[in-house]
């Protein structure tokens, strides 16, 4: 049997530490935050590293864009409304900071239960014993019929729901994304996964409509992402169907023959997975572009973010 010696380190080469690649200096680093001080003492107690130096080229970025007028593109998953931030994307688009969205049906589910009741609703375990798991009446019930009726006026998913939204008049309405966008006149796209999203499950639901309007939208969201150059593309608590249609949004943009370049991406998504990462992150950002991903918390993170970039835009929000 071969017996292994430990090695001796006696003769290891080591390297000034003058030498060395510099990550940062003391004007990167953290300092306490003092009680009573403003928000924008508060950023400037976070240290300009990790995560946080993330943040703040972020924040940049969507300043720029908002100053130059290029597209600032949110992309949400449904757990952006689960966690409560569905209010304050809609201020966000009222002081024309977000100027395209995109949502995955369970986020259209989820806002417009929250425009329906003023809460989110989540099925029991129990429910799929009997069968009613995803069989919410009022809300199929409205995205079905918003979704029929668009189908006619070759209207897109979003555009339907916003318009349905709107013509009820609920009592949350300044509540619900979809229909805030609606109303401010901001494109809004709806990305159904046939069979995955809850309002299928109704007796109101027909593929045909829901496949023309979904289309429709994806087609407007190749038109967003074709006015993208230097702008900002923000991928939240999604991580396969959204990072796919961005991605595949743009390429069948500059199919067409538009030049998209230098665009600012994000993850923000603690999950997220590799595909994520590889098409929002690298591929989305190229060529000329950055990329990030932020393993944080969107109910945290998101806030904090647009709260900085009001902070850096003041008075020229909206």
């Amino acid at each position: 049997m071969t017996t292994i010696r430990p090695l001796s380190f006696s003769s290891l080469k080591t390297v000034p530490l003058a030498r060395r690649r510099v990550d940062s200096d003391g004007q990167d680093f953290g300092a306490p935050f003092r009680a009573g001080g403003s928000f924008g003492d508060f950023l400037c107690s976070l240290p300009n590293l990790g995560c946080a130096g993330d943040l703040f080229h972020i924040r940049d970025a969507i300043v720029r864009a908002h100053r130059h007028r290029h597209m600032v593109i949110l992309a949400c998953g449904g757990h952006v409304f689960d966690a409560g931030l569905g209010p304050m994307i809609c201020r966000l688009i009222e002081q024309k900071i977000i100027s395209g969205i995109a949502l995955t049906g369970a986020a259209l589910q989820q806002d417009v239960e929250i425009a329906l009741s003023g809460r989110t609703v989540s099925p029991r375990e129990r429910e799929l014993s009997d069968g009613t798991f995803c069989m919410t009446e009022e809300t199929g019930k409205l995205i079905n019929e918003a979704i029929n009726f668009g189908s006619v006026e070759n209207w897109g998913v979003g555009q339907s729901v916003g318009k349905k939204l709107q013509d009820e008049e609920l009592e949350h309405l300044d509540h619900s994304v979809v229909a805030t966008a609606y109303r401010y006149g901001i494109p809004l796209t709806v990305h159904p996964a046939i069979g995955a999203d809850a309002f299928d499950l109704h007796p109101l639901a027909h593929g045909e409509s829901i496949g023309a309007t979904g289309m429709r939208d994806f087609r407007l969201l190749a038109g967003m992402l074709a006015e993208a150059d230097n702008g900002v593309v923000l991928n939240v608590a999604s991580g396969v169907i959204l990072p796919r249609l961005l991605l595949q949004a743009l390429d069948a943009a500059r199919n067409l023959g538009k030049k998209v370049e230098g665009i600012t991406s994000a993850v923000i998504d603690p999950a997220a997975s590799a595909s994520a990462i590889a098409d929002v992150v690298t591929r989305l950002s190229q060529p000329d572009g950055r990329g990030y991903w932020l393993s944080a918390p969107d109910e945290i993170f998101l806030p904090l973010l647009f709260a900085a970039v009001l902070e850096s835009i003041g008075d020229d929000a909206g």
